[in-house]
């Protein structure tokens, strides 16, 4: 069933029928503008109207009593009905929504009072000790790289020991593992048979293996004693003083105030990322200039 909005003629139109016969022709009783009304009913409607003198005496001259149903349709659209109202809350739901807010509220009043067991995950330092403490030295590309060098070192040495004449010294210790009798590939080789070579190309490599170790070490010990160095350090903070207006006398003592606090402060230059680096380019530059200020004097 079609439902179509009501609007001024269709209102003016139900007024001229009595409401008893509205109610026999199966007609809305009272009708507003912007309601619902079926096309069943604008059909029965405009039926009755075609053979009402008073409806026809009505219309205009131009009009015919068969464009009754046209006259009626003028103006209407397909009725849309408004959205269902949104159902109240119930009491458990208005319940559970106080008691979350009250948590929050409390928990945001913990964090003014104790800032500093609150962690927030966005203001985290990615190159924090912390972090760096909980990852793994040895990565995947490290372990490639040294058993890439290792390979290469193993298959250069034999490559070298195969194309290249040893030098006498080397053909002469070589000979008394392979024996004096050395003819053919061997004599051009150096004295060295393949055994020597494999032999000799597996030490180079596990001599670079080792050499690859022990530097890599030789590093984690040195970044975990800066580290170590750095946690220690505490940084101090000094407060300089307020800020006075421009232009004042005031603003100038102040300023005056503030540049001999900074210089007599004490700075920490070894935190953060790079933190000993920084730390000892300043301690160098401080020697210098002790010196070059102890010459002048």
């Amino acid at each position: 069933m079609v439902l179509l909005t009501v609007t001024s003629r269709i209102v003016i139109a139900l007024e001229t029928i009595p409401p008893s016969q509205r109610t026999e022709l199966n007609l809305p009783v009272s009708a507003r503008v912007g309601e619902s009304i079926s096309h069943e009913e604008l059909l029965r409607l405009s039926k009755h109207l075609q053979h009402d003198a008073t409806y026809r005496e009505s219309l205009s001259t131009e009009q015919s009593p068969s464009t009754v149903l046209n006259t009626l349709l003028r103006g209407t659209t397909v009725y849309i009905p408004p959205p269902p109202k949104k159902p109240e809350p119930s009491p458990e739901y208005l319940a559970s929504k106080a008691r979350l807010l009250a948590e929050a509220e409390r928990a945001a009043y913990q964090r003014l009072l104790n800032p500093a067991h609150t962690i927030d995950p966005s203001l985290t330092d990615p190159h924090a000790s912390s972090t760096d403490a909980s990852e793994d030295p040895l990565t995947l590309s490290l372990i490639f790289n040294i058993f890439l060098s290792v390979l290469i070192t193993g298959f250069s040495v034999y490559w070298a020991l195969t194309k290249f004449r040893m030098p006498v010294i080397l053909a002469q210790l070589f000979s008394t593992w392979t024996g004096p009798g050395l003819e053919g590939g061997q004599a051009v080789s150096g004295g060295a048979s393949d055994a020597v070579r494999i032999l000799v190309s597996f030490f180079a490599a596990l001599a670079v293996a080792v050499a690859e170790a022990f530097l890599y070490g030789a590093y984690l010990e040195k970044v975990s004693r800066a580290r170590a160095k750095e946690r220690r350090m505490k940084e101090r903070k000094v407060v300089i003083g307020p800020v006075g207006d421009e232009g004042t006398e005031d603003s100038a003592a102040a300023a005056d105030a503030a540049s001999v606090t900074v210089e007599q402060k004490e700075e920490i230059w070894g935190k953060g990322v790079n933190g000993g680096a920084r730390r000892r380019v300043r301690e160098k530059w401080e020697k210098e200039r002790d010196k070059v200020e102890g010459e002048m004097e």
